[in-house]
C-alpha cells in the first residue's frame, strides 16, 4: 500500500473517497502540513496501490493500514474514506486518537430505517453503468461531486487533473469499493466509537444530504458536527481554508 508522508507535527492520517487517490487532497495538504505530519493514503488499486483480489475485504484492509501508519495518529477521511477511519477506530480504538468524517455517511445507501442516504435504485443505476463504460461513469461521478459547489467548474477541473495524473484505478478495485459503499453499515461504531469524532457536512452534498446530522446525532450524542454552507461533496476543493479552519479547531480542542 502506498502511503506518502510529509509535514511536521503530530501524525495526520487522510483516507480519499472511491475512484480518486491521495493526490486529491493537494490544496487542503498544503495548509495542514504546515502543522501536521500527513500520511496520505492510496486505497488499494487507487493511485500507486497494487491491487490484489480480496485487499477491500474490511478486515483485511484495516490490517494492512494498521501495519503501515503510526501506532496512534488522527484520522481524516472522506467519503469511502470516512467509513474506512471510522471502521478503524472501531476495530483498531487504540490507534485512533481523533477521528473526523468528512462528506461521509456510516450507511451510505438508504435502507428504511436510515432514509438519509443515497437511495438504493440510484446507487443501483451508477453501479450498473461503472461495468459498461467506466470512464464515462468515473466522469459522470465527478459531475456529482461538483455538484452543488460555489465554483462547480473548479471542482470539475481539479478532480479531472487529479484522476488524470495517476494510473486509472483497476476496475476491479472500483468494483470492491462499490460493493463497500452498497453494503458497509457502521452505525454501530459510529454509536460506540470512543474517542473525539467530527462530523463535516457540505449544505449542497448530492452525495451525503446534509440531513444526515439529525440521524448521526442521535446515534451519538457526542458527535461534533459541522455543516460548511453553500459547499457539496468535495468542500476541501473548493473552499481548502474553510475546511482546515473546521479541522483544525477539532483537533486542538
Amino acid at each position: 500500500m502506498h502511503i506518502n508522508s510529509i509535514g511536521q507535527g503530530s501524525d495526520l492520517v487522510l483516507v480519499h473517497g472511491w475512484s480518486m487517490h491521495s493526490g486529491v487532497w493537494q490544496p487542503l495538504v498544503d495548509l495542514l502540513a504546515e502543522h501536521f505530519r500527513c500520511h496520505l493514503v492510496d486505497l488499494p488499486g487507487h493511485g500507486q496501490s497494487d491491487w490484489h483480489e480480496g485487499d477491500f475485504e474490511l478486515s483485511t484492509l484495516l490490517a494492512k493500514l494498521a501495519e503501515a501508519l503510526p501506532e496512534k495518529a488522527i484520522w481524516l477521511g472522506w467519503s469511502l474514506g470516512g467509513m474506512v477511519a471510522l471502521a478503524m477506530a472501531k476495530h483498531y480504538p487504540e490507534r485512533v486518537k481523533k477521528l473526523i468524517m468528512l462528506a461521509s455517511n456510516p450507511r451510505f445507501v438508504q435502507t428504511e430505517d436510515w432514509p438519509c442516504a443515497m437511495a438504493a435504485e440510484v446507487f443501483d443505476t451508477f453501479s450498473a453503468s461503472l461495468a459498461v463504460d467506466q470512464q464515462q461513469t468515473l466522469q459522470r461521478f465527478i459531475m456529482l461531486q461538483a455538484k452543488g459547489a460555489n465554483q462547480p467548474r473548479q471542482v470539475i477541473k481539479q478532480l479531472s487533473e487529479q484522476l488524470a495524473q495517476q494510473h486509472v484505478p483497476e476496475p476491479a478495485a472500483l468494483q470492491a469499493g462499490l460493493k463497500c459503499l452498497a453494503e458497509w453499515d457502521l452505525r454501530d461504531a459510529l454509536a460506540s466509537v470512543n474517542c473525539p469524532t467530527q462530523m463535516i457536512l457540505a449544505e449542497n452534498d448530492h452525495l451525503i444530504p446534509v440531513s444526515l446530522a439529525e440521524y448521526v446525532r442521535k446515534l451519538q450524542p457526542q458527535l461534533r458536527v459541522e455543516v460548511l454552507p453553500g459547499l457539496g461533496h468535495a468542500p476541501f476543493i473548493s473552499q481548502p481554508q474553510q475546511c482546515q479552519l473546521v479541522i483544525e479547531q477539532f483537533i486542538h480542542e
